[in-house]
């Protein structure tokens, strides 16, 4: 994609003079602001690699934090890598200064121009949808570019998109394929958000990339994967959830271990064997130490969880300030309590042995 616009659209950009400004943020915070990357009316290349330009880009997010980007609610990663770093440049560039904002949303996506949140973001703005107006679908669209350029365009969107349909999934496997270090990276970061939350697989609850690709017989994909989550670094996290209404919830992600596979693992199962409570392994081979379960049929909120897991120490520890108000004043007295043993029986377990010795005098 990237290819395509450097050679078909640049060339175009510079023709005309048109001013182009590619802006991204800097930082996980909004405090952080935003790196603008280009503003130039003759670009010539698109600067898209986050550790070469020094921009804070949204896989380093999905990363630290073990999560995966979610299909339900408001697109919050569209919100935050998109929508936040131009209207924070337009803002301070446009300031109170009236201005038109161009979206070229097809004539299949009226609802997006209804109700997609990012067009809510401040500004003095009046919205055009050029290519919705005229009646074009994306097919259209796609025929004209041929015609211009003389090659297919595929759809523009991100490696770890959710919103990839079983229709576009041939088109999107094929773009894994030629990249498979990429895809291997994004597979190792699914592992890990499935790993604290085993409903946060790529495509929804029921379904992950992985499962996509297996399906699909991407062995060099799966195994590149496979390799760095073995010979990675891992961690045992303590995972804490409070919940206040479906797909709500407040978590907190604690490293009480680090090691390899293997160690970490056994030192799951011995705190299993300390608090008596039996490891549970799901269908996606991931082993929790459950100290607490949601109520699987429960409609009443609060709810709280807390488990441990062992997965690659790629998660950063995080809650927010006043969680830990929430989770007393959500969890029982005996979660707390056997919460707290557990915590007991892996510092104890981790403190230096200290050498004892005695002194004997001679009379």
């Amino acid at each position: 994609m990237i290819d395509l616009v450097e050679c078909h659209v640049l060339p175009l950009v510079r023709a005309h003079n048109v001013r182009l400004v590619e802006v991204a943020r800097a930082g996980p915070e909004n405090e952080d602001g935003i790196v603008v990357l280009q503003d130039t009316r003759q670009p010539y290349r698109m600067h898209c690699d986050a550790e070469e330009h020094g921009f804070y880009a949204l896989s380093k997010e999905n990363r630290v934090t073990g999560t995966m980007p979610q299909r339900s609610g408001t697109r919050k990663c569209t919100l935050k890598f998109k929508g936040w770093p131009m209207d924070t440049w337009r803002d301070r560039e446009l300031g109170t200064r009236p201005y038109f904002h161009v979206i070229g949303y097809n004539a299949d996506e009226s609802k997006r121009i209804e109700n997609e949140p990012v067009l809510a973001l401040g500004g003095h703005r009046t919205m055009a949808y050029p290519v919705h107006e005229s009646g074009w679908t994306r097919q259209d669209c796609r025929e004209y570019l041929y015609e211009i350029f003389g090659v297919w365009w595929p759809k523009s969107l991100c490696a770890e998109c959710c919103y990839v349909s079983k229709r576009e999934w041939s088109e999107h496997l094929s773009r894994m394929l030629a990249a498979p270090e990429q895809a291997a990276r994004h597979l190792v970061d699914e592992y890990c958000a499935v790993a604290l939350n085993s409903k946060s697989g790529l495509f929804g609850p029921d379904e992950t990339l992985d499962e996509r690709l297996r399906a699909a017989g991407a062995r060099e994909i799966l195994d590149l994967a496979t390799r760095t989550i073995l010979h990675s670094p891992w961690a045992l996290y303590r995972v804490r959830r409070v919940y206040f209404a479906p797909a709500v919830a407040w978590r907190s992600v604690h490293t009480v271990h680090r090691g390899t596979p293997d160690e970490t693992g056994r030192v799951l199962r011995w705190l299993a064997r300390k608090v008596k409570v039996t490891p549970v392994t799901d269908t996606r081979a991931h082993t929790r130490l459950w100290l607490a379960q949601r109520p699987p049929d429960s409609k009443t909120y609060p709810q709280v969880e807390c488990f441990f897991v062992a997965a690659p120490a790629n998660v950063a520890d995080k809650q927010r300030d006043t969680f830990e108000n929430h989770w007393v004043a959500h969890a029982s007295d005996a979660l707390r309590e056997r919460d707290v043993q557990a915590a007991d029986y892996l510092y104890r377990r981790a403190r230096p042995r200290t050498a004892h010795t005695s002194t004997i005098t001679a009379a």
